[in-house]
């Protein structure tokens, strides 16, 4: 078996050091754990086998959290992957800055949703100019000490009014590339849209990429907050095995079918057909009718 989409998303750590607004975390039950890197090794092992290139090490958590985050980046370099990480940036001193660096970390991007006190508004327990001094010094090792290796971009999600012009002036000259989004609703754990007409799947179940958390379980989607989609324990099968599966081939019947009852699907805002795109702006493309965590199109037939 090989993987169709070739990035596997492992959480390392749902662990985080800020509460933010945007984010449901207050709903969140399921275990704050970081996944040790025995377990994480024999999952890369088993990625590599099934043709993945790109290791995404983050989930619902903060990354740079995770005290074997570097050992995990260097992990999949030594295995030719190449690795992505979302960090808050909080935590990003310059000695972790080299240390990903020299792990060979492919990409990074900074989750960033405001400037100045709107941005503290939304990252409660954040600072943003000590943020903003992590990013920009990030940068500067990167472009003088290892020729640019890592791409570096930022996404945005403008909960205070600010505009897009706004945004990447601010960011246009720091990174890389630049995304501004509409916020989402986590299948229900925030309700920023109403849910409109619907799609009858988002593609996810058919197409990827493959989701585990910390605490080995696999689940559909990264907007599933405390693991309701879960398809199987990495702990206990292999991660073919667990795509092979009967629990996630009954979740694929019910995409494909759009009878999405018994899901938190059923309350995701993803699966609205919307008159204007959630992508506000992107400096990488600006395809319409995407989810904001994959790059696959969404299915454009609606359920009945």
């Amino acid at each position: 078996m090989k993987l169709l989409n070739k990035e596997v998303r492992i959480e390392t750590t749902s662990r985080c050091n800020s509460k933010c607004t945007i984010c449901p975390r207050e709903k969140m039950t399921r275990p704050k754990t970081t996944m040790g890197l025995k377990h994480f090794c024999n999952l890369i092992d088993q990625a590599k086998e099934l043709g993945a290139e790109t290791i995404s090490v983050f989930g619902y958590g903060e990354p740079l959290l995770d005290k074997t985050i570097l050992e995990k980046v260097k992990y999949c370099t030594d295995n030719g992957l190449k690795t992505f990480i979302t960090t808050n940036a909080s935590l990003l001193n310059t000695n972790m800055a080299y240390g990903l660096l020299r792990a060979g970390l492919s990409h990074i991007r900074f989750s960033v949703h405001g400037l100045y006190k709107n941005y503290e508004a939304v990252h409660r327990g954040l600072n943003f100019l000590d943020v903003l001094r992590n990013v920009v010094n990030f940068t500067k090792i990167n472009e003088t000490q290892f020729d640019h290796k890592c791409r570096v971009d930022v996404s945005v999600i403008p909960m205070h009014g600010e505009t897009v012009d706004e945004i990447t002036k601010f960011w246009g000259k720091i990174v890389d590339d630049i995304t501004v989004w509409s916020p989402h609703g986590w299948a229900g754990g925030r309700s920023y849209r109403e849910l409109k007409r619907r799609l009858k799947s988002c593609g996810r179940p058919f197409n990827g990429p493959v989701q585990i958390q910390s605490d080995g379980k696999m689940i559909v989607c990264c907007f599933d907050t405390n693991g309701e989609l879960t398809v199987g324990d990495t702990n206990k099968e292999s991660i073919e095995d667990i795509l092979k599966g009967e629990r996630f081939n009954e979740i694929r019947r019910k995409h494909a079918e759009g009878d999405l009852t018994g899901l938190i699907c059923n309350m995701c805002d993803q699966l609205n057909i919307e008159e204007n795109s959630p992508l506000l702006y992107s400096t990488i493309d600006n395809e319409i009718n995407k989810t904001s965590s994959t790059k696959f199109k969404l299915h454009v037939e609606e359920i009945n």
